[in-house]
């Protein structure tokens, strides 16, 4: 399968990509990088964007809402495996997104204010997820940036004090190239197996389970322009029976694998590691980088919860977002 890879810039999103040989994301703790971003939901579009509302994130007090995720790799080192950011957006609505207003999500250099990675906010086709209060937004870099990723927009818990039904946004970013695959595919399954991904063991492997036909399938959205339908995204949200999050503070070491459906071969695969920071550790969250594998130009990140125990399973149940990148979002 040929490989296409971005960064592009939005205002290219329409061009071809030109295939370049796959980068490793994970960088070393000791070199340096941006210590995160902030982030602002505007009316209008990233090409044009509109005048007199900009809703800002608003991620934990005086840090960034978009931060560096680490995590303890081989020997209990540290590794940078992208940028992650979980922040609510008072005063915007999912319920925005299905009216006839546009609106567009900015990443921005915290020093600057300038923008360096956009996403225009579509609606979804499928009306399940206008349901569940969901939409996910490719993010893709502008003008010369190397920032790239995608948000998922998630409707909360309406709280009494509130007029507009709280919103949360969870950002995953790369500041490195990633690869993405050239044909677009009806969906991925998944599974956690014991050992890393460059050596599995036998053991464990638990399927992840979804509510459709596969794991992960392409996000459709309705474009800003034209109104068609563009795959903005490949997303899942599984459960994983038989998996609770807290193996992955032992001394077995487990990976999670994106599996082709019709092969059944590992399309993409990411080692699951402890985070280094215990605020993850103590809310039951880790990030998970998915690296290609043999050219497949499968490439994202998943994000695992624990969620609230149930009486009748022996383990804490665990719930995997995935989210794969796919080409910038065109209408043929």
């Amino acid at each position: 399968m040929n490989v296409k890879s971005t960064p592009v810039a939005w205002g290219l999103a329409g061009l071809a990509i030109a295939a370049i040989v796959d980068l490793p994301l994970v960088r070393g703790e000791d070199e340096s990088g941006p210590d995160g971003f902030d982030g602002y939901i505007q009316s209008g579009t990233c090409a044009q964007p509109g005048e007199g509302y900009r809703v800002n994130l608003e991620g934990e007090d005086g840090r960034h809402d978009v931060q560096p995720y680490h995590a303890l790799g081989e020997n209990g080192d540290p590794v940078t495996l992208g940028f992650y950011g979980a922040s609510g957006v008072p005063g915007f609505g999912v319920a925005a997104i299905y009216t006839d207003q546009q609106f567009s999500m900015v990443v921005a250099n915290p020093g600057t204010d300038d923008a360096v990675a956009c996403g225009d906010i579509l609606r979804p086709t499928d009306d399940r997820f206008e349901e569940a209060g969901l939409a996910v937004v490719q993010l893709l870099p502008v003008s010369s940036s190397n920032v790239q990723g995608v948000a998922a927009i998630e409707r909360a818990t309406l709280q009494r004090e509130l007029d507009v039904t709280p919103t949360r946004v969870r950002i995953v970013l790369s500041t490195e190239p990633v690869s993405v695959p050239s044909e677009p595919r009806a969906g991925y399954d998944g599974y956690v197996q014991n050992g890393r991904c460059e050596s599995p063991a036998a053991g464990l492997r638990a399927a992840l389970e979804g509510q459709e036909d596969y794991a992960i399938s392409p996000f459709e959205a309705l474009s800003a322009d034209a109104g068609e339908p563009v795959t903005v995204a490949y997303y899942g949200a599984a459960g994983v029976p038989g998996f609770g999050l807290a193996a992955a503070y032992t001394d077995e070491d487990f990976s999670l694998v994106i599996a082709d459906p019709e092969s059944n071969q590992p399309a993409a695969c990411g080692d699951i590691l402890q985070p280094a920071a215990d605020e993850f550790v103590e809310a039951g969250l880790a990030l998970v980088q998915l690296q290609t594998a043999d050219g497949t130009g499968v490439q994202g990140f998943a994000l695992m919860d624990r969620l609230t125990m149930q009486r009748e399973l022996d383990v804490t149940p665990t719930l995997m977002r995935v989210l794969l990148f796919a080409p910038p979002a065109a209408v043929e």
